[in-house]
């Protein structure tokens, strides 16, 4: 009977364990989305606003790069990798000088981090 006890037990910690730690990954995974799509209006923002081509590909670039911060399940990377490729068609458009279709991807993308969020 002990033996049960303890067998309980250790179980019951293990699983509540596993899920504290699943919901602070799922936590930074979600603040890490919320920064990608604040760069990615900012981004849209400085377009708006008249930024010059090298302004507007170093926001992207940034966005990008905190991409790379957002952790998710198998299940939703591909979502993710998705997101990303609307972010390099976004950066390739504005190095082209073509601001109107960097500001269409830059949308798109936006969606997508939002749709991401979501299914968090």
């Amino acid at each position: 009977m002990k033996l049960l006890k303890n067998m309980t037990l250790s179980l019951f910690i293990a699983v509540s364990t596993a899920g504290i730690s699943s919901i602070a990954v799922a936590g930074a995974a979600e603040v890490a989305v919320d920064n990608v799509s604040a760069k990615v209006a900012e981004a849209s923002q400085a377009i708006e606003g008249g930024s010059t081509q090298e302004e507007v590909m170093d926001l992207i670039r940034t966005a990008a790069d905190l991409v790379k911060e957002v952790e998710v399940s198998d299940t939703l990377d591909v979502r993710r990798q998705r997101a990303n490729g609307h972010l390099k068609k976004a950066r390739l458009a504005s190095k082209s000088g073509d601001l109107n279709a960097a500001k269409e991807h830059l949308a798109q993308a936006a969606k997508d981090f939002a749709e991401l969020r979501k299914l968090m």
